[in-house]
């Protein structure tokens, strides 16, 4: 448990400076963060997730290959 709530608290702060960044790559990113969040059903980590989804939706963006 305490591995997941210090990943949550990375992850926050990991989406303060994506908040901050115009970035394709950033956004196409949140995705890998929804995925990898998903085994963990603790408060700490459904919040990462709720704004992950937030900022994914604030930035719709599509990746070009």
């Amino acid at each position: 448990m305490r591995e997941a709530e210090r990943g949550a608290a990375a992850a926050q702060r990991a989406l303060d400076d994506a908040a901050r960044v115009d970035s394709t790559l950033v956004a196409s990113r949140l995705t890998t963060l929804l995925d990898a969040a998903r085994p963990y059903g603790i408060p700490v980590v459904d919040e990462v997730r709720t704004r992950v989804r937030e900022l994914a939706a604030a930035r719709p963006t599509t990746i070009a290959a």
